[in-house]
């Protein structure tokens, strides 16, 4: 008994992404603020169609985009934070390095 091994299940309600209205939460909340500013500022109805369009335009985006990667904004957002400490090519004077292989038959 004491050498016996436990499975723990892994709950996928604890690993799935949280998503509203099929799109990252927030942006889609942040969508919704500049949408209801932009129609609660202009107080015309070419600033509430404007922002009606603007919410339909990022809504579709925004679904489309978690379609292909539910934590995409996150990620691109973490490596804007690394940016400057990893550079994802090397750099102009970077010395070539030369590996020496041999060959053993």
């Amino acid at each position: 008994m004491v050498n016996q091994k436990t499975n723990t299940p892994i709950l996928q309600s604890l690993t799935r992404p949280i998503l509203l209205l099929g799109g990252e939460r927030e942006n889609v909340i942040l969508l919704a603020c500049i949408s209801l500013s932009l129609c609660t500022v202009g107080r015309d109805i070419l600033s509430l169609i404007l922002a009606i369009i603007i919410w339909f335009v990022g809504i579709i985006a925004s679904k489309l985009m978690a379609r292909i990667d539910p934590w995409s904004t996150k990620i691109f957002l973490r490596s804007l934070q690394y940016q400057d400490f990893y550079h994802a090519r090397e750099k102009i004077n970077t010395p070539q390095s030369v590996i020496k292989r041999t060959r053993k038959f």
